[in-house]
């Protein structure tokens, strides 16, 4: 779709269009009451120009506006079931981010510093100022229907909630990333004549994809918010109809509120129609009236029965979870889901039973062993070593035994052990409870560090290198992997661990700072191992280098300037120094440096340093330096003194005579002298 122009399309914000967009297109969509059938748009007056610019929430999907790489959405239901409480999070990565700024920036197209290719802290602030007006706008499309189950149709009151303004909140995180390389202060944006007196802007696109600052171009956005159901749902018996074709990749939890009964899943129907087509009706985009089908290699299909989720017990009620995807290419292709819940019990309740993947008797559960408390047993252990017909989130399991070892449950399913100082192993019992009160049979585990990991060196420049020594309650043979983890970023390496063997991973690909270090191991008769090291290792910085490339003269002021680079990749940022005294400015642009300009005519007569300091985000500095002599001029030949020029040990270039005999000519009464980093 087109932007409009002058208009807030607020791509960020429609993030509550998708969050449920759970009303199909064959549902009846049951109309706020609080508000009137025809939304109006929210008013805005653009200060600076005096022009009207609005924002038209309505009409827009989430897909049309906004593509992000994967969200988080936790529900949580009322205990009066008259309401619901709803976090999300939604990440946008890499060129996905880069077009998002782009679409904002456009968004501003006819208004001051608008569409020019830069996203400024003044459109950002300008979108979020009617960012809540925009989203109590739309409707939430969350279907709580209660009573027997429904796949939709006309005249079905899905029981629509609607959104309530007071204590939302809608905040981003990086969108105009601090420590950019490019970001620059802002001139005649939006906001004011020349920008608000903290305007800021970054490139929509960057240079160097790679080099956005020290979290990346990232952008991730939160939103949080009530809403109210205009009726109370039936908690015993009630579907959850949804529309996949917005969730590209989106993992929702619902928690409901605890009840008498255990709530379970009792059906489920998905189906997903290629025939669907889509007509552009906003007669302001480039495609109005433009219809769009879908590519032959889409799949029309019905699921009935089928749908893979997580029912677990938790400490507040209940929580159902799912990740739903939508392959973008099958646009517009419909995808509905119903999801239909019910507190009667199975026709057949048969009790809980140990899976095939459950450790067995006496088996091996590791720990690190450093002091700390650790888990034994999460919710993804329960799923994978049990089964049972409610489904085995919906278990209690309870574990005892591990004397001196401090075991506990800190949640619903979980629970922890800490090891004594010299603790060489204990053993746990653990077994698992339905909601009729039957259980499985228990088992004991043996509970025990498998091995001691030391580093070499905490700081280095290459690569870390572990010693991995092997306990004596280790398997014969483990298949060990380490991976070095830094914002996003992964270096791993695996071998087989019989006695102490040394491991080294490279941090070439990694930057200056601190690194995580996780370690996974397996062996026979050992449950798997996965435990996150703080061994406070950090990969060192280089310093930036910098060189003088030339210098210019405006009348009597200076001016000098050069390259700079940085080995890790870090900004870099720029100190003047005249005499030893820090004042003045250094811009950069791309890989270039320049200071202000230097004025001369108000120092005195004499040598005098100008020194450029450049800093890396590890606080890594170089400096570099230019003398200058300040020479009045002698009124019998017009020609200062000519002072030589000499080159440190540096391995920086010298001045050289011609530079000198340049800044002579150009500036009348200074003569260049030397330069030393």
């Amino acid at each position: 779709m087109a932007s409009n122009n002058g208009r807030f399309n607020l791509a960020l914000v429609l993030i509550a269009l998708m969050v449920f967009s759970t009303i199909s297109s064959t549902m009846e969509t049951v109309e706020p009451t609080d508000m009137t059938n025809q939304i109006e748009e929210i008013e805005t007056i653009d200060e600076v120009t005096g022009r009207q610019v609005d924002a038209d929430c309505t009409g827009y999907s989430f897909e049309d506006m906004f593509y992000y790489n994967y969200g988080e959405f936790i529900i949580e239901i009322n205990p009066t079931w008259d309401g619901a409480f709803l976090r999300a999070k939604a990440m946008v990565n890499g060129t996905d981010a880069a077009n998002m700024r782009d679409d904002l920036d456009g968004l501003f197209e006819g208004l001051a510093g608008g569409d020019n290719g830069w996203l400024s802290t003044d459109e950002r602030d300008g979108v979020e100022a009617i960012g809540k007006d925009c989203v109590v706008q739309t409707y939430t499309r969350i279907g709580l229907r209660g009573g027997p189950s429904h796949r939709g149709g006309s005249g079905v009151n899905w029981n629509n909630a609607t959104w309530i303004k007071d204590g939302m909140t809608l905040e981003e995180t990086n969108l105009i990333p601090e420590g950019h390389p490019e970001r620059r202060d802002c001139k005649d944006q939006f906001g004011a004549p020349s920008g608000s007196p903290t305007c800021e802007e970054i490139p929509t696109y960057p240079a160097n994809v790679g080099q956005c600052g020290p979290n990346s171009c990232d952008t991730i956005i939160y939103l949080n918010a009530s809403v109210a159901f205009n009726t109370i749902t039936d908690p015993s018996n009630f579907t959850i109809g949804m529309v996949g074709r917005n969730l590209t990749n989106t993992q929702f939890t619902y928690i409901f509120p605890n009840q008498a009964s255990p709530l379970r899943v009792a059906n489920s129907y998905e189906d997903q129609d290629c025939t669907a087509a889509y007509t552009e009706d906003d007669d302001e985009a480039d495609d109005y009236g433009v219809t769009y089908t879908t590519r032959e290699e889409c799949q029309t299909y019905t699921n009935e029965g089928d749908l893979d989720y997580t029912m677990t017990a938790v400490n507040d009620g209940t929580s159902f979870s799912r990740r739903f995807t939508y392959d973008g290419a099958d646009w517009p292709a419909t995808r509905e889901y119903f999801i239909d819940f019910t507190t009667a019990p199975p026709e057949v309740d048969n009790p809980p039973e140990w899976s095939s993947d459950a450790p067995d008797e006496g088996e091996l559960i590791p720990v690190a062993g450093l002091g700390d408390a650790e888990y034994i047993v999460e919710l993804a252990d329960v799923t994978s070593w049990f089964i049972d017909d409610l489904g085995a989130g919906m278990l209690d399991v309870d574990c005892t035994g591990a004397a001196g070892w401090n075991l506990q449950e800190t949640a619903s399913n979980h629970w922890m052990v800490t090891s004594p100082s010299g603790g060489t192993s204990a053993t746990v019992e653990c077994l698992a409870t339905d909601s009729s009160g039957q259980s499985t049979s228990s088992r004991t585990f043996t509970v025990a560090p498998i091995f001691t990991i030391a580093v070499a060196e905490l700081t280095v420049l290459d690569g870390f290198t572990f010693t991995i020594t092997p306990s004596s309650n280790a398997p014969s043979s483990m298949n060990v992997v380490l991976t070095l983890m830094q914002n996003g970023l992964e270096v791993q390496s695996s071998t087989t661990v019989g006695s102490a063997t040394d491991m080294t991973l490279s941090v070439a690909s990694l930057s200056p700072g601190s690194v995580n270090l996780l370690v996974q191991a397996d062996g026979d008769d050992m449950n798997h191992f996965e435990f996150m090291y703080e061994l406070g290792i950090t990969k060192q910085s280089l310093p930036p280098t910098i060189e003088i490339t030339g210098f210019e003269w405006v009348d009597a002021n200076y001016i000098l300037r050069g390259l700079f680079s940085d080995p890790d990749g870090e900004t870099v940022s720029f100190t003047l120094k005249i005499d030893g005294v820090q004042q003045g400015q250094v811009s950069v642009t791309g890989n270039q440096w320049q200071t202000d300009e230097i004025p001369f005519d108000l120092l005195l007569e004499g040598l005098h340093t100008i020194g450029v300091d450049a800093c890396d985000a590890s606080g890594e500095c170089t400096s570099i330096s230019e003398d200058v002599e300040l020479v009045i001029e002698d009124p019998t030949d017009n020609l200062p003194d000519i002072i030589s020029s000499s080159d440190d040990d540096s391995g920086l270039p010298a001045a050289g005579i011609g530079l000198t005999m340049m800044a002579l000519i150009g500036a009348g009464f200074v003569a260049s002298r030397r330069r030393e980093e």
